[in-house]
């Protein structure tokens, strides 16, 4: 397989928004080196919306695959991917059954994770994967192992992996940034700082509690409005209840404060609010993985998720804050797969968040 016969390339990556974000740096080091191919991109229906953002992608195919089973996504993403239409699949995923799929999907290169037996025999290039007790590291840098595998071995020594590792979203429209620049209007002196408190409703649903409490939300609120900072919460459908219990704890007609629930009518007007901003606080969330994507400073609570493999902690623009002295955090994905009864790790100090947003705004205006 010689570079300039490959055609067609299609990426595989289930997940949520941020799954999508993390495995963009994989789509990006792909089409760098092999700039005029087309990319198909293989996501969940839930995460369309993120099909605007990803640079490197010329074609999106959804999936619905939310309460199905693992055979019948399989055979459904088996039915799009046979016909050898592509010449190079790559896909996320540590199942074994994945290889398989793969081969039968008749596509002549075929990348994947290591795993074991079906990897080595129906794979053809094999990237790098600690076991899942052992996976310490960011996961965009996890993702990127595919990328640098495929391409260390498609183009020998005329390959140099891009570092750091770190998504890139698309440079959004003169529109959409001039339709939030007229909300936040940054050329006044304050500091603009967004709030978006809420996680998807797949994750309430799961019992995936990662939302701080809505007075600590409100108390931090009133404190950076004190200190003359203007705050704008924002929000889409599935943080309406949040909204509402910080709206409950703030006084009417704060002064520094705006509610913009419901006014961003897509990811792309929310992606514009995060680059007009200073500063996003969040959870761990969709929203934060928008930020990054965009290198804007971002404060973002932790608590049973590992922010280690989520943030690039490297970089000071990007802060997690949470419970210290905790032996049972991180717990979600390596030790359960929900929440507990008393998730004492959301308790994060209020104090903990104001200074660490005192951090993030005091960083040097070529590092922000």
């Amino acid at each position: 397989m010689q570079p300039e016969n490959i055609k067609k390339i299609a990426f595989i990556n289930f997940g949520g928004i941020g799954d999508e974000i993390l495995f963009a740096p994989v789509i990006e080091e792909v089409t760098k080196h092999l700039p005029g191919a087309h990319t198909t991109l293989f996501l969940e229906d839930r995460s369309r919306a993120v099909k605007e953002l990803l640079a490197g992608v010329d074609t999106v195919k959804e999936l619905d695959i939310q309460g199905q089973s693992r055979l019948k996504t399989f055979f459904q993403l088996w039915r799009r991917l046979r016909g050898k239409y592509f010449d190079v699949v790559i896909s996320s995923g540590s199942s074994p059954f994945i290889p398989i799929l793969l081969f039968l999907s008749g596509i002549p290169v075929r990348v994947g994770f290591k795993t074991g037996g079906t990897s080595r025999q129906f794979l053809t290039v094999e990237a790098p994967l600690a076991p899942k007790h052992d996976r310490k590291g960011y996961a965009a840098s996890m993702y990127f192992a595919l990328a640098r595998s495929f391409l260390e071995w498609l183009l020998k020594d005329g390959y140099t992996p891009t570092q750091p590792v770190l998504p890139h979203l698309k440079e959004l429209s003169l529109e959409d940034l001039m339709w939030a620049k007229g909300i936040l209007k940054p050329d006044e002196p304050e500091k603009k700082i967004l709030l978006h408190p809420g996680v998807s409703a797949i994750s309430v649903q799961k019992n995936i509690l990662k939302s701080w409490p809505p007075e600590s939300w409100a108390e931090l609120v009133q404190k950076l409005t004190e200190e003359g900072h203007k705050v704008y919460l924002v929000g889409g459908p599935d943080d309406k209840q949040a909204v509402e219990q910080i709206m409950a704890q703030l006084p009417q007609d704060l002064p520094r404060f705006t509610n913009l629930y419901g006014q961003t009518r897509n990811l792309r007007q929310l992606a514009a609010l995060v680059q007009e901003s200073d500063l996003l606080l969040c959870v761990d969330s969709s929203p934060m993985h928008l930020a990054v994507g965009y290198q804007k400073p971002l404060v973002a609570v932790f608590g049973p998720t590992d922010e280690k493999k989520l943030l690039p902690l490297d970089d000071p623009r990007f802060q997690a804050v949470g419970v210290s002295g905790l032996n049972c955090r991180p717990c979600l994905w390596d030790v359960r797969n929900d929440c507990c009864d008393k998730p004492v790790c959301l308790n994060v100090p209020v104090e903990a968040m104001l200074n660490a947003v005192h951090r993030a705004l005091a960083l040097p205006s070529h590092q922000a």
